[in-house]
């Protein structure tokens, strides 16, 4: 399939979807990934919460 291309660079203010809730978001407020799209802060917070939490419950705390 080939993409079309009108040759306008998006804007800061532009709005795309994040590729993970499908949330509205600026271009400005998300993060590029590296398989293409974009994520939102929230999706961001959230998969660094779980991480933590992944590796908290991986560790044993010192007693």
């Amino acid at each position: 399939m080939k993409r079309l291309s009108l040759g306008i660079r998006p804007y800061a203010t532009d709005v795309t979807a994040c590729s993970r809730c499908g949330n509205p978001v600026l271009l400005r407020n998300s993060w590029p990934l590296l398989g293409g799209g974009r994520i939102c802060p929230d999706c961001v917070a959230e998969a660094v919460e779980a991480h933590q939490l992944a590796t908290a419950t991986d560790h044993e705390l010192p007693s």
